[in-house]
């Protein structure tokens, strides 16, 4: 068989939700690549939701992405179970399968690369229907399995699975015995390009003092992100330097994402900081990345986080759980830290009262990061694809 290129293929894009988060981002840059370098025919389907954010459209818009195809909240699970809600929720499951293999049939594909578990278990269920040569499952960093019959028959018509960091893999080898010779580990790459911004003017436009130090944590207001150990650590030495706290995610995505946005509010209140903390939502990024002094990034569990790569682009010192993504990206830095208050407070200490120090770190990760890039990526791809094909 020939083998395959990117070229001129027509490529769908399943995303999970239309919100800008790491795994839209990566998607969108992606878009963005394709169209650019390979003069792809760039198709971008949100499978579980009719709507999207203003931050992605911008983003979308950015990336030369003018049109996202909406399919709306799917049932993905097939149940055994013997009773009307379960012959409800089979039925609905089915319909949508229909539905799109129908829609993206139409879209003639070559190709079909999901993001994160859902949108990767459609793919390996319609890839062949629709015509499409190839698809894979694409696992990043947090999500969540069904073990549901619909899931492992996805799993075992996945022809192969790459993941962003090797615990991304553990489920499939664990509880799926995959063949190892399925398996890959592929980090992604950093997403957008730096933009230089006038800090101070973004200081400005936050009434944060001038000569303040400013620390930040970017990620989504969810559970599995601890905002309130930031904050709490800040909180314990912020009347101790001139410091400043910048907490950035979407307030919007859900009720729990709200829901969160809300708390660490009131808690900024309640601690009676709010002159050195801001808490926000739906800002660019790029203006808080130009902002900050010291990137964050404390979390239950990650895969490579996209937040963490885009700290060391703008040439950020970075403290970081320990998860075995960071620690990729990180190497052997000083920063990477169990998620323990005592010990984020002593890493804060540290880099406020050394800008030596921070200004090392920043080029030490604006050295790492240089070999994830985009066409690093897609050469490795490109030899996964066509080793299974």
């Amino acid at each position: 068989m020939e083998n395959f290129d990117f070229k001129n293929k027509k490529v769908v894009l399943l995303l999970k939700f239309a919100i800008l988060g790491g795994a839209e981002r990566q998607a969108l840059g992606m878009a963005e690549y394709l169209i650019r370098n390979f003069h792809c025919n760039v198709t971008v389907i949100a499978t579980h939701s009719n709507e999207q954010t203003i931050e992605f459209k911008k983003f979308a818009n950015q990336c030369g992405i003018y049109e996202i195809h909406f399919f709306g909240a799917p049932s993905l699970t097939i149940s055994s179970e013997f009773s009307l809600k379960a012959f409800k929720k089979n039925y609905r499951a089915k319909r949508y399968f229909t539905k799109m293999k129908s829609e993206v049939g139409k879209m003639s594909p070559d190709i079909i690369i999901p993001f994160l578990n859902s949108p990767s278990k459609i793919a390996a269920l319609i890839y062949k229907k629709v015509g499409a040569k190839i698809t894979f499952w694409h696992q990043l960093g947090l999500d969540s399995y069904l073990h549901d019959s619909l899931e492992k028959k996805a799993i075992s018509k996945t022809p192969f699975f790459v993941a962003n960091a090797e615990n991304g893999l553990d489920e499939f080898k664990n509880f799926y015995h995959v063949s190892e010779k399925q398996l890959y580990c592929l980090p992604q790459y950093v997403s957008i390009k730096k933009i230089e911004l006038d800090k101070n003017i973004i200081k400005k436009s936050f009434q944060i003092n001038n000569d303040a130090i400013v620390i930040g944590m970017i990620a989504h207001f969810r559970s599995e992100k601890y905002h309130d150990l930031v904050l709490s650590a800040f909180s314990k030495i912020c009347n101790d330097f001139n410091i400043h706290l910048v907490l950035l995610g979407n307030k919007d995505n859900s009720e729990e994402t709200l829901s969160i946005y809300n708390n660490l509010l009131s808690k900024v209140s309640e601690l009676n900081i709010q002159k050195s903390v801001s808490v926000l939502s739906g800002i660019a990024v790029e203006q808080i990345l130009n902002l900050l002094d010291i990137g964050v990034l404390v979390s239950e569990i990650e895969g490579t986080p996209n937040v963490v790569m885009e700290y060391m682009l703008y040439e950020l010192p970075v403290i970081a759980t320990y998860h075995v993504g960071c620690k990729k990206l990180l190497h052997d830095s000083p920063y990477l830290i169990p998620n323990d208050e005592s010990v984020l407070i002593d890493k804060f200490k540290d880099l406020i009262q050394n800008d030596s120090k921070r200004k090392m770190e920043g080029n030490l990760n604006k050295e790492r990061i240089k070999n994830n890039t985009i066409e690093n990526y897609f050469l490795s791809l490109n030899k996964i694809i066509n080793n299974h094909l």
